[in-house]
């Protein structure tokens, strides 16, 4: 079964500065992100089904979950972009 490794994503200090990573696995686009302000700050992960860019889907058809801003947190959001691709079937929704 396909999986997103580690090695797929870029190092926590890569969205320490800001960097948006977007990538796909399948049919599932997905998207990481730091957002908050200092010292809140928080890493926000994004699923939807593509192939559709993040900015052309509704909200509605998007999963979002959030993590902790570190290394750990980054693990953490590789391992539910995973459960979020074994769980769904990812064909564009009809709108």
């Amino acid at each position: 079964m396909k999986r997103i490794e580690d090695k797929d994503i870029l190092p926590y200090n890569f969205f320490a500065y800001k960097g948006i990573y977007t990538g796909a696995l399948g049919n599932m686009r997905y998207r990481i992100w730091r957002t908050g302000e200092k010292p809140d700050f928080i890493l926000v992960a994004c699923v939807w089904a593509g192939p559709m860019a993040y900015a052309y889907i509704p909200d509605e058809d998007k999963t979002t979950a959030e993590f902790e801003a570190s290394e750990e947190g980054r693990l953490a959001a590789i391992e539910w972009l995973n459960e979020e691709y074994e769980k769904g079937s990812w064909e564009p929704k009809e709108h």
